[in-house]
């Protein structure tokens, strides 16, 4: 084994967080290494899994990756029970402990970083849409707008104008979920002290017929996580019949809000 250091998360050192079980290979024991008043929760790993010639055929292998990601999630989840946690991506691995010093020189960032984060977890919004469901209503709205134009105009002219008309179709769409997004974004800020857009994925990655429009972590206090999730329920409501609908999901370590450590 060529040994090496591997990383979940900082938290601060009062109080030090307690924490049992092994690291993501499910044989070296976490640890906690405490440097002026920031703690990093550790355990030893083989560095060849990760910067060997074989790490990126293992990296590229759900089998293998998933178990270890999971370890890494469930590590992370129990330091946040206990108080501020910063998280780290799944795969970062040191050489030493010496290797990992420049992080230790982050402090009074690391210590403004729990200061803001105290009592508060992250949370993902979502939205979706039905675009079936919306250009029919969007294309109905237009002709009928355009109801009196149309019927004075022979067959020919009538065709090419239906046609125009449901060429801007996708630009009034496009406005539309753009606004609703706008709507959504100013109920998140009623509730939340931090927003990170996020990228949007495709219906085969979400499994949703639906479209995915909005996407957005939050940063959320823990008391107003119930405000939030009836402001929500409020607005699907009001726009079911629109064919939206936004979903909650969380509460996670605060991911979108780490700061740059150099």
């Amino acid at each position: 084994m060529n040994p090496g250091i591997y990383l979940f998360c900082l938290t601060p050192a009062d109080p030090l967080p307690e924490l049992s079980g092994n690291g993501i290979d499910g044989e070296h024991p976490l640890f906690v290494e405490v440097v002026g008043e920031v703690a990093a929760v550790l355990a030893e790993v083989d560095l060849d899994d990760f910067s060997s010639p074989s790490a990126c055929e293992k990296l590229e292998n759900l089998a293998w990756v998933a178990p270890r990601a999971l370890r890494h999630e469930e590590v992370v989840m129990a330091a946040m029970e206990q108080g501020p946690v910063l998280p780290v991506r799944f795969g970062t691995v040191f050489s030493s402990l010496a290797a990992a010093e420049p992080l230790w020189q982050n402090q009074e960032v690391l210590k403004k970083f729990f200061q803001d984060t105290e009592g508060k977890k992250e949370w993902t919004l979502k939205g979706y849409a039905d675009l079936l469901q919306a250009r029919a209503r969007i294309t109905a709205e237009r002709m009928e707008a355009e109801q009196e134009q149309l019927e004075g105009l022979p067959p020919g002219r009538r065709y090419l104008l239906e046609q125009k008309i449901k060429g801007t179709v996708d630009k009034a769409m496009t406005s539309w979920l753009n606004g609703i997004g706008e709507d959504i974004e100013a109920l998140a800020k009623e509730t939340s002290v931090g927003l990170s857009k996020c990228r949007l994925q495709s219906r085969e990655v979400t499994g949703r017929d639906e479209e995915l429009f909005f996407h957005t972590a939050l940063l959320v206090p823990d008391g107003a996580v119930a405000i939030l999730e009836q402001i929500i329920d409020e607005w699907n409501r009001s726009h079911e019949s629109e064919g939206l609908q936004i979903e909650l999901h969380g509460p996670w370590p605060p991911y979108h809000f780490v700061p740059a450590l150099q």
